[in-house]
């Protein structure tokens, strides 16, 4: 009886103290972040029978227990990775809004204003060089703010492009780490409970940048780690990783791809969450949208300026010229489509109507007898080759070169707009301040009459028939000095040295009058010129060119204003989850404490009964 009772006190002794270092490692790692309470499971020890009776014998350990709610972790994984992804997206939106409250934009409204108001001035005195001369340096005034801002927001696309490149860095190491402590788990016997706690801090981290899933594998042989919709990033002991490759068409826009073995897949950005699909977005959404707005405000500005210098006079009588160059040249025209580098397509965008003209990323796909074009809004539409090209919201796209068929090409009409502002030219002389358009016209058709050079005829009329299908051109006292023609014509008509355009779409009698005789003090161009600061010529007719930037700057603002909302909401989830995983696993230093005085309690006197036991043993071996 007395080794049983040395036994039984022996094994609670041992119990006791193994419970107090387990309360001493818990008081240890209080402030340890990651760390899950570990408490020990104590059991009854089988009893024994002696002479008929049943008698205890005291207790045993089962097992050192982790607290833990696999579902409190995923709820807190998954609030992790909103958080970041909205604070993320809350920078990035403050960035560019601090960017359009920035002098340097600032200054585009301005800019315009200045160059309206030189405009103005030189109406007064169309024919004071100086004057003319300060319209010039407001126009060039006006392409280095836009030229400027547009860098600036290019380089946040650089940027964006680092963090990615370090982001995915970081993502890649955690797969390695997570992958070696799954090797050293079946290397270990178990249970594995700090490792774990390891491995869950891994885990955490990780959803800052990305969603994650963590399943378990069959028999017991680790986890695997899949990160956005199922992208499988660990599997076991072996670990995939992510890379940035070359966009398709746009080997410049890099995609995020997942590099499993010998294969590349691709990932798109809204699979991803968490920091990646923030910076993803930014790059790929926040910055074009800035980039698109500012660069239809130049390419309508810059488009609407040249065409009224073209229906004008300049100071010495000849037709007017560009002051911007042409944003409908051949070079800007195919810069505004991205193809393949093994392409051999050859496609051009040109300007066609500046008030449906809508900026972003329209992706084109070629399937052999129509295109199907996708929108920014993500509208699909099929559309016929018709005329060697095809119109859609305001440009007319040029199939010089069909693609082959299944071929993909992007169009982006005003992207580059900005950055392609320049000046065409600065003789001051050849600002058209008189219109070669007389009042007479009266074209209720929607034909462009246009004058390509000034020779003897210097004033006359080009009048359509009633049938609609023939002109004639005739001076101003009606003599016919171009017999009737076809309508339209094929190529430019001149008549005595004076050469023009009239294109279709004119009605029955509609008729032209042009006036190339130089009168001194005609300002009719340059008051057509400043309509252009109120006309409604964008959006649908709905806004000014000056609304683009101010329609921008709103946007923006009300962009942030919902980032903030959002991001407010994700930390509150974030701090919910976290709260729930603390009450479940984390160390409350006063229940320790408690639990401490309790098992040192149970130490003593456990060891009271192995002091009993022996005094027990000594007095029988006395007996003897």
């Amino acid at each position: 009886m007395a080794s049983d009772l040395l036994n039984l006190g022996t094994q609670s002794v041992l119990t006791a103290q193994r419970q107090l270092t387990t309360t001493g490692h818990n008081i240890s790692n209080a402030n340890t972040e990651g760390y899950s309470r570990q408490s020990v499971v104590q059991g009854t020890s089988d009893p024994r029978q002696f002479g008929g009776q049943t008698y205890g014998m005291g207790v045993h350990v089962e097992n050192v227990r982790r607290s833990w709610d696999q579902f409190a972790v995923k709820e807190l994984n998954m609030a992790t990775t909103q958080m970041n992804f909205r604070n993320e997206s809350l920078s990035n939106i403050d960035l560019l809004s601090g960017m359009l409250s920035s002098v340097a934009s600032k200054k585009i409204p301005e800019n315009l204003n200045d160059w309206f108001n030189s405009v103005k001035t030189l109406a007064d005195t169309p024919n004071d060089v100086g004057a003319r001369k300060v319209v010039l340096e407001k126009a060039d005034l006006i392409r280095q703010t836009m030229n400027n801002f547009h860098e600036s927001i290019r380089e946040q696309a650089d940027t964006a492009n680092k963090k990615l490149d370090m982001s995915i860095e970081r993502v890649n190491q955690l797969a390695l780490e997570i992958r070696d402590v799954h090797r050293l788990m079946t290397k270990m016997p178990g249970p594995h409970i700090d490792l774990m706690d390891k491995h869950e801090m891994l885990v955490k981290e990780l959803s800052e940048y990305t969603k994650v899933t963590v399943t378990p594998r069959a028999e017991s042989e680790g986890f695997n780690v899949h990160i956005g919709n199922g992208h499988t990033l660990v599997s076991g002991t072996e670990a995939s990783q992510l890379k940035m490759i070359d966009g398709h068409p746009d080997v410049h826009q890099r995609r995020l791809a997942m590099i499993e073995g010998k294969g590349i897949k691709a990932i798109k950005p809204d699979d991803i969450g968490g920091k990646i699909e923030g910076m993803l977005n930014f790059r790929d959404k926040d910055v074009p949208y800035l980039m698109d707005e500012l660069g239809r405000l130049s390419t309508v500005f810059s488009h609407q300026v040249n065409k009224l210098q073209r229906q004008g006079i300049d100071l010495n009588g000849r037709i007017g010229r560009d002051i911007f160059v042409d944003p409908n040249s051949d070079r800007i025209a195919k810069s505004r489509v991205v193809i393949s580098k093994d392409s051999e397509a050859d496609i051009a965008v040109y300007i066609a109507n500046t008030e449906q003209l809508k900026g972003g990323e329209y992706a084109v796909r070629y399937d052999g007898n129509n295109y199907i074009v996708t929108k920014p809004t993500g509208e699909t539409v099929q559309l016929e080759e018709k005329d060697s090209g095809f119109y859609l919201d305001g440009f007319f796209v040029a199939i010089n070169e069909e693609p082959e068929t299944g071929e993909r090409f992007l169009i982006r009409p005003t992207r580059h707009g900005a950055a392609q502002l320049e000046m065409q030219t600065t003789d001051p002389s050849r600002i058209t301040a008189q219109s070669f358009e007389a009042s007479t016209t009266q074209a209720l058709g929607t034909a462009s009459f246009k004058l390509l050079a000034a020779g003897e005829l210097r004033e006359f009329e080009v009048i359509v028939s009633p049938t609609g299908e023939e002109f004639a051109v005739t001076d101003t006292k009606g003599n016919v000095v171009l017999e009737p023609q076809c309508y339209p014509p094929e190529e430019p008509v001149t008549v005595m040295g004076t050469t023009f355009e009239l294109s279709a779409g004119a009605l029955p009698n509609d008729k032209f009058t042009a006036n190339l005789t130089v009168s001194v003090g005609d300002n009719g161009n340059l008051r057509k010129m400043l309509n252009i600061q109120t006309d409604k010529s964008v959006n649908g007719g709905d806004s000014t060119i000056v609304d683009i930037y101010h329609n921008l700057n709103t946007d923006v603002g009300l962009q942030a204003s919902t980032a903030a909302r959002l991001q407010e909401v994700a930390n509150l989830e974030h701090e919910s989850a976290k709260s729930r995983v603390a009450s479940i696993s984390g160390v409350n230093l006063d229940e320790e404490a408690a639990n401490m005085m309790k098992f040192q309690q149970a130490y003593m006197a456990s060891s009271r009964v192995m002091q009993a036991a022996n005094e027990t043993f000594d007095t029988i071996l006395a007996l003897r």
